[in-house]
């Protein structure tokens, strides 16, 4: 039972790191302390991403739901919890896209919004 509850604890910091990858850029607006956590956190993402590497904390949420001998979900996290209850076929080109802007778009948005504050800053 603990390996269970544990395995749910990985599942709620993983959801926790995704939504800090998509807040955090618009956070680092009002709250300059988010900045270098967000900044690691997309290093940490995009490193795992482009090495091709399963994300540890989908491998500890497994490894824990096998020991406690519950059925194991194939593929990753996002997969399963985010776009899989929505788009049962899984992840395809689109739904990439979409992901990949809902996560980028508003750090963008937010890093332009910062840039342009220096701009107006340095001008006074």
């Amino acid at each position: 039972m603990e390996q269970v509850i544990a395995a749910r604890g990985v599942a709620l910091t993983h959801f926790a790191f995704i939504a800090f990858l998509v807040a955090g850029g618009p956070l680092g607006l009002r709250f300059a302390r988010a900045r270098p956590l967000h900044a690691a956190a997309i290093a940490t993402a995009m490193a795992i991403n482009l090495a091709g590497s399963d994300c540890p904390l989908t491998t500890v949420e497994k490894d824990l739901l096998r020991a406690s001998g519950r059925p194991v979900y194939e593929g990753g996290f996002i997969s399963h919890y985010l776009v899989e209850p929505v788009f049962p076929s899984g992840i395809d080109g689109r739904v990439n896209m979409v992901l990949l802007s809902a996560w980028i778009v508003p750090t963008a948005v937010a890093f332009a919004a910062r840039s342009r504050r220096s701009r107006v800053a340095r001008l006074r």
